[in-house]
């Protein structure tokens, strides 16, 4: 797995590595949101996780919950926090789509990375979905579009809503059945300028197959493996080619 640039012969990808991807830049936008975080992970107020799904991530379905669990395990961590933020500014994809709200922590990265854009964010919790709307209307992000439902039910409306999805995070049930079915929601409106990124494509034996099924559909042409999570583009007129890139903590 390269620690570099180096070795990568796709000047497309080499670009977006080194331009992108591995990127430090700091911006000033990732302090408040930063900010946002530490405040829910020194929070000492429980919900009861009232979930309009049959089944939840972690396991907290119908427990009381301090928000500072939530945070410290749901949340998307800083570096890749980063990562969504920087793709969708170097990109700026007009409709965005976010597949597993929590407190909202990824959805102002992305949000906020183009203000012009519009981000759709579907939340399957209603407590949780109640507590990341109210600081979106604090914190003034009018492009951020909620949905409290589950994914089964909101993803294929909402399909039929839009043109095109220009990019896409999914982060919600770590399942892989579930995960290809909604791929295949999302497939038909995607277009050769449109980005899904994948989180925790390790975390079972069965997201890792669906995490091969996706990047081997023919519609994608790259597929980039940055361990925890993996990237997929579907641009016309190159050849199919797969990545393994090292991006942060290990």
């Amino acid at each position: 797995m390269p620690k570099g640039g180096y070795g990568i012969h796709s000047p497309f990808v080499f670009d977006l590595y080194t331009g992108v991807i591995a990127c430090n830049k700091n911006e000033k936008v990732f302090e408040s949101i930063e900010a946002y975080r530490k405040e829910m992970l020194g929070c000492d107020i429980g919900i009861i996780r009232k979930s309009v799904a049959e089944s939840l991530n972690g396991g907290f379905r119908g427990e009381l919950v301090k928000l500072s669990r939530i945070a410290r395990t749901v949340s998307v961590p800083p570096h890749l926090g980063r990562l969504l933020y920087r793709l969708v500014n170097h990109f700026q994809p007009h409709v965005m789509l976010e597949l597993g709200t929590s407190v909202g922590i990824s959805s102002m990265y992305i949000a906020q990375a183009n203000p012009k854009g519009t981000l759709y964010t579907i939340e399957g919790d209603e407590a949780v979905f109640g507590i990341a709307q109210k600081r979106f209307q604090e914190m003034n992000l009018a492009n951020i579009k909620s949905i409290c439902g589950t994914f089964e039910t909101e993803l294929p409306h909402l399909a039929k809503e839009v043109s095109s999805f220009d990019f896409v995070f999914i982060d919600g049930d770590h399942n892989g059945t579930k995960l290809l079915q909604y791929f295949d929601v999302i497939l038909p409106k995607l277009n050769s300028n449109s980005i899904v990124v994948v989180d925790d494509i390790r975390w079972s034996e069965d997201m890792e197959e669906a995490w091969r099924e996706m990047k081997a559909n023919k519609q994608v042409s790259i597929s980039i493996d940055l361990f925890r999570c993996g990237v997929l583009f579907f641009r016309q007129g190159i050849a199919k080619q797969h990545f393994m890139l090292r991006y942060g903590p290990f």
